[in-house]
């Protein structure tokens, strides 16, 4: 059987600089050592994304910790991260095509917060049974 311990930053902070160091030395060998063509740019967006992932992690966690009613699950934690580097690549894809404004900020943003929104209510919605087994 599995104990359930209760996730900290102090858990997730390693994580989340291991993340924040691989993603930011790659973005330095990319910005000192490449051209900007088409491998470097996916390079770019995979970088980004590893930053990303690695600055909102914590940042995450410390506000489920102080505002979330019930325990924290590592599920969740995972999908705000992904949704917040998704979030930012979006974001920097738009602004290299020079089509991002201040509307489509707060547009995407608010999708992305309604998204996460109606994740949170079918996951209260589903039911499970108390004899769940676990193989």
């Amino acid at each position: 059987m599995m104990k359930n311990e209760q996730i900290t930053v102090g858990k997730v902070l390693p994580v989340g600089l291991i993340l924040t160091a691989g993603g930011g030395a790659g973005l330095i060998f990319i910005f000192l050592n490449t051209q900007p063509f088409l491998g470097p740019r996916w390079l770019l967006f995979f970088f980004i994304s590893l930053v990303s992932c690695g600055l909102s992690l914590p940042i995450i966690t410390i506000l489920q910790l102080r505002f979330s009613k019930k325990n924290l699950s590592e599920g969740v934690l995972l999908r705000e991260s992904i949704l917040c580097a998704v979030y930012i690549d979006l974001l920097l894809w738009l602004q290299l095509g020079r089509v991002l404004t201040d509307f489509i900020i707060l547009l995407l943003g608010a999708g992305f917060v309604m998204l996460e929104i109606f994740l949170r209510i079918s996951e209260k919605a589903s039911f499970f049974s108390g004899d769940r087994k676990h193989d």
